[in-house]
């Protein structure tokens, strides 16, 4: 994703160096040994100044490292504007730690924002469009058996993904779903795994799938990346979140809201959804995403 931003904007990824991994890990340790932590903003001066940071320059972060409580140094002692992307559920306490350190703290999911005072910004697909299109030659069209791709965290989601692979192998369906074990996993079913897939496993298998299955954790309102595969790699998508009613790419022969519709499953896999238009997905490219921040955070 960077390096296709990097064609369009000075876009690139803010270079760690090994010995500043190894300071974090020698200050941690001090830490525990004096009974606090010990303050590292100087490090983060001088990997912003390595990498030839000025204040007319922007980080962008996503919540992911921060919220385990790694990287705080790099943000805090880089020169330019900071912008903070939330794309999971975050709680209260976290966004005021985030607070003082971001210009701007963006999320997906609009109920999050308006509950914990953050800015709202749309979904993004780390893919431009042409590269999120198959390949005419990398499609298997041998098989008329659709195949459905589920990968998630348990979250307590099991017994109703449990309960919609049941009902897709009755409609002849091949089900490839991954429920990644975690301490709500309180019954081990046929489709529990250990090891959640890695990012490009999991494209993979979603970009070999014909049908792409999601249910929300608890709480969650916005758009997951979900839709945005089922656009970009036009793809079906089975989901219980009604918002992607409101998106503009979509269409009733390409995204099922369970409990929403007012026909069967069957028929739904049966249809033909029209491809989106390429127009209407950049604005949830990278490209598209760079456009926005750039016009409303500088």
């Amino acid at each position: 994703m960077i390096e296709r931003l990097g064609q369009s904007h000075a876009a690139r990824m803010l270079e760690v160096p090994s010995y500043s991994r190894r300071v974090v890990r020698l200050s941690r340790t001090l830490g525990r040994l004096i009974g606090r932590p010990l303050s590292l903003n100087w490090l983060g001066r001088r990997v912003s100044a390595s990498n030839g940071a000025t204040s007319s320059d922007v980080l962008i972060c996503s919540e992911a490292q921060l919220k385990r409580g790694r990287h705080m140094h790099l943000v805090s002692g880089f020169p330019g504007k900071r912008i903070l992307l939330v794309r999971d559920l975050v709680d209260a306490s976290f966004v005021e730690q985030m607070r003082p350190l971001f210009s701007h703290i963006y999320s997906y999911d609009p109920v999050q924002c308006e509950r914990l005072g953050m800015e709202y910004l749309e979904q993004f697909f780390p893919f431009n469009v042409e590269d999120a299109r198959p390949k005419p030659d990398s499609v298997d069209s041998a098989s008329d058996t659709l195949r459905c791709f589920f990968l998630g965290r348990d979250k307590g989601r099991a017994q109703r993904l449990e309960a919609l692979a049941a009902e897709l192998v009755m409609l002849g369906c091949n089900v490839d779903f991954c429920i990644v074990k975690d301490d709500t996993s309180q019954v081990v079913g046929t489709y529990h795994v250990d090891e959640v897939l890695s990012y490009e496993a999991n494209l993979t298998r979603a970009m070999g799938s014909d049908v792409l299955v999601e249910i929300n954790q608890p709480g969650q309102t916005g758009l997951t990346l979900r839709p945005l595969e089922a656009a970009f790699f036009d793809k079906k998508l089975i989901t219980d979140n009604k918002r992607v009613r409101d998106t503009d790419f979509y269409h009733p022969d390409r995204f099922y809201v369970l409990g929403d519709e007012t026909r069967g499953l069957q028929q739904f896999l049966a249809s033909k959804a029209p491809s989106v238009a390429p127009e209407t997905l950049r604005k949830h490219s990278p490209a598209g995403l760079m456009d926005r921040l750039l016009e409303i955070s500088v």
